[in-house]
């Protein structure tokens, strides 16, 4: 086993520079889309670096997978969007169609 690696903990095993256990995040830009990565555990974003451990987890993609897979992504993004549309119409819809037969039956008790 090498230096900085350990089985068993977290899955990965890799610890960063301060002797913490690296965390897994993965990337989403559209270089690297859907790539893990390893960083310190301190590092909480952009702007606090703790001590700026980063591996990379996966290997790279092929320059195809790189090509594709955004644009399913996104593709993905707007069938969801959509799908939420019109499950908000349905609702709007099933309202109206219940709305209208209370009317209905109203009338006819009159």
């Amino acid at each position: 086993m090498e230096t900085g690696e350990k089985q068993g903990e977290g899955g990965h095993g890799q610890w960063c520079h301060c002797g913490k256990l690296a965390r897994m995040q993965t990337s989403w830009t559209s270089s690297n889309p859907e790539r893990r990565f390893l960083v310190c555990p301190k590092s909480k974003g952009r702007g606090e670096k703790g001590c700026r451990f980063f591996q990379w987890f996966d290997a790279e993609m092929c320059e195809r997978s790189k090509s594709l897979i955004p644009g399913l992504l996104r593709k993905i993004d707007r069938v969801e969007k959509e799908n939420a549309n019109i499950r908000a119409k349905s609702k709007i819809l099933w309202a109206a169609m219940l709305l209208s037969w209370l009317v209905v039956f109203a009338m006819k008790m009159n």
